[in-house]
């Protein structure tokens, strides 16, 4: 007996069980970027553009965005609607992310991209509020260090699927995400994917 429904814009699919169990975003392991006491996880650093970029607190301050792939240009993209200026840190010269998501992003005037770097290092607002104050960042190819004072940060790497009880059940590709059958969601007739699993 079926006892779930799941609605899409043109059927009704029952099943016997809805498991859906989405993606973990990918971090970078920064000083003081952790959580917890003394960490600054969702106290100016996050993952979710949506989210907390166009938080209020936030709005028409710069904020940066680490990344250089699909999903950075994504949270680029939107974060320019809400802040005086984005920065975008990129280890590499060059982005991995589709050509038309680098145009959009690169044509927006207040996006400033600081090339071959990374960050090292996150640090508080000097006024003692336990927020992030700035950034440590290292020019990759110089060695050189730089102070960014910022209020916001957002990790734009990527995510990594939950699909690990998986494993051996059903076919996964080299990033973990499962394989469906082409302009399909199907992937044997027990499993049907949903969005990014």
């Amino acid at each position: 007996m079926n006892s779930c429904s799941v609605f899409t814009d043109s059927r009704t699919v029952l099943a016997d069980a809805v498991i859906s169990t989405g993606a973990v975003v990918e971090r970078l392991s920064l000083i003081g970027s952790g959580e917890g006491a003394g960490g600054l996880w969702n106290r100016g650093i996050s993952a979710c553009a949506v989210y907390d970029g166009a938080d209020l607190i936030f709005r028409n301050k710069p904020l940066v965005v680490i990344g250089g792939g699909d999903s950075a240009m994504e949270e680029m993209n939107f974060l320019t609607k809400y802040r005086s200026k984005v920065y975008i840190i990129h280890r590499c010269d060059t982005f991995r992310a589709l050509k038309i998501m680098q145009q959009r992003v690169l044509s927006k005037p207040n996006i400033e991209v600081i090339w071959n770097s990374s960050v090292v290092e996150t640090y508080r607002n000097e006024n003692g509020k336990g927020v992030l104050g700035g950034l440590k960042v290292k020019n990759v190819v110089t060695g050189d260090v730089s102070d960014l004072k910022m209020p916001g940060l957002i990790f734009a790497i990527g995510h990594e699927p939950a699909t690990k009880f998986l494993d051996g059940q059903h076919e996964l590709d080299e990033y973990g995400y499962v394989v469906t059958k082409p302009g399909t969601t199907k992937t044997s007739v027990l499993l049907s994917e949903a969005v990014d699993l």
